[in-house]
């Protein structure tokens, strides 16, 4: 079951977050540190406003709006209803950005950057819900349209109007709308936003409050070194810092979001057939998955840093990115765990306070190391810093899930998927990686076949059914 869901969103899963990596790239190229800054902090800035205005709507979906499918006319209007407040706000708060960030700001840009910021609402919600109910073909619309499509019209706008974050704001903001308007005509959509119903957002309020909170607590965690670095060195500073910086999260985020789009939901049908311990049965497996793809993709791009900067990084962009890399990736690695996996336990048993502490301890880790490491070290010291408290708090949330739940990942498996890993990186060791694109995925591709070599070998069990699978496929294909 899980591998059929994760197979079903893995289009949206996979080409979302590697374009989204892809882009960050390709701006290094056209953009100014200054222009790919103010993008950044867009960006930053919107995903506040989701965390702190919509985040409470999304996760009460992710948990209870499969049980309005079908009688579902209250909770769509006040859906909408909360879109529209959610939009409102973020407009606002976008439209605020000239008086703390210091910057050039046209009315052009302003306008590209709400219009972004406004759609991405619409995008993110509708999201939640059209996997909450089982529409993968919207959901992979709207989760593959704004990434691939923004960056592609973006792309247009920046060799052909002007190499600017007003172009890259507005291609996304093209693109957003488009899936918009392709998804609206396929999914139920309420109508009648002024009769949403009170006690459903009061409910929701009550559930979400301690996971908006923790949502800004990783929003302070991923975004907050960029305001410092903004408010010490200004906006191109930011632009350096946030090409590695990004380049290390996305990569984690990239290999998470493969496996769990499928994951939470499956477990909570499995606590609902079969109480708790199958629910968090079902995440133990998940978590398995997730570190079987988390682990060989983080060590995979360590190992390849070096040569990966000088052939996909801009020249003005190398050195920073060189230096903060290898500390960005472990801070993904840990906080994509952290989230998608150990504090899903505490989110099955309904104890939302818990992940709340948790974002709470590597938000403050983040601040406090970053901002020592910043004194300290410069750039490199701050990214360091963050990912020290990345890995204290996924630490924290792995014991405290233990302790209180008994979750745990089984140990034999663990140590399999490190021989898996460690034969890997000893493969991509041996061989030249240096001098062209060629060679580099030569060497990505050895790795992987590898690492996959490796797995089928320790999990005999597992390759007989994976082949007995494909041969069941490729017999009803040939029928």
């Amino acid at each position: 079951m899980l591998l059929r869901q994760t197979l079903q969103y893995f289009p949206a899963q996979f080409l979302g977050p590697v374009f989204q990596f892809v882009s960050i790239l390709t701006w290094t190229h056209y953009l100014s540190p200054t222009d790919l800054g103010l993008v950044a902090l867009v960006t930053a800035v919107q995903e506040l406003s989701l965390a702190a205005t919509l985040g409470w709507f999304t996760h009460y979906t992710l948990r209870y709006a499969a049980s309005f499918q079908g009688a579902a006319k209250t909770y769509l209007d006040t859906e909408t209803f909360v879109i529209l407040l959610s939009g409102t706000v973020t407009m606002l708060i976008v439209l605020s950005m000239p008086a703390f960030v210091d910057a050039k700001w046209t009315w052009p840009l302003l306008a590209a950057a709400v219009l972004q910021s406004v759609g991405r609402v619409a995008v993110a919600q509708l999201s939640d819900r059209t996997r909450t109910w089982g529409d993968p073909i919207s959901y992979s619309i709207l989760q593959i349209g704004w990434p691939v499509g923004g960056f592609l019209i973006a792309l247009v706008l920046v060799l052909f109007v002007q190499p600017s974050a007003t172009a890259v704001l507005a291609g996304y903001a093209i693109a957003q709308a488009a899936a918009l308007v392709v998804v609206l005509t396929r999914i139920e959509k309420g109508r009648a936003p002024q009769h949403f119903a009170r006690e459903l957002l009061r409910k929701a309020a009550t559930y979400a409050a301690p996971l908006v909170i923790g949502t800004v607590l990783i929003w302070v965690a991923n975004n907050g070194i960029r305001f410092v670095v903004e408010w010490r060195d200004g906006a191109a500073a930011v632009g350096l810092v946030s090409v590695g910086w990004s380049v290390g999260l996305r990569i984690a985020s990239v290999a998470a979001m493969v496996v769990t789009a499928a994951g939470f939901p499956l477990a909570l049908a499995r606590a609902r057939d079969g109480g708790p311990s199958a629910g968090q049965a079902q995440l133990a497996r998940n978590g398995l998955l997730l570190a079987a793809v988390l682990a060989p993709s983080a060590a995979g791009l360590w190992m390849i840093a070096g040569a990966l900067v000088p052939l996909f990084v801009g020249a003005q962009f190398q050195e920073v990115t060189a230096a903060i890399l290898p500390a960005s990736i472990l801070a993904g690695a840990a906080r994509n765990f952290r989230i998608h996996c150990g504090e899903q336990v505490f989110l099955l048993h309904e104890r939302p306070v818990v992940p709340l502490i948790n974002d709470a301890v590597d938000a403050a880790a983040a601040l406090l190391l970053g901002g020592f490491g910043l004194w300290y070290a410069g750039l490199p010291g701050l990214v360091a810093g963050a990912a020290v408290g990345a890995v204290v708090s996924l630490a924290v949330t792995m014991i405290w899930a233990w302790w209180d739940h008994g979750f745990a990942i089984p140990g034999p498996d663990v140590i399999r998927i490190g021989i898996a890993t460690a034969l890997m990186m000893a493969v991509i060791w041996t061989l030249p990686t240096a001098g062209s694109v060629l060679a580099l995925g030569f060497v990505v591709a050895a790795g992987a076949a590898v690492f996959a070599a490796a797995m089928a070998a320790l999990y005999p069990a597992e390759r007989r059914k994976a082949i007995a699978l494909a041969g069941g496929l490729l017999q009803r294909g040939n029928a």
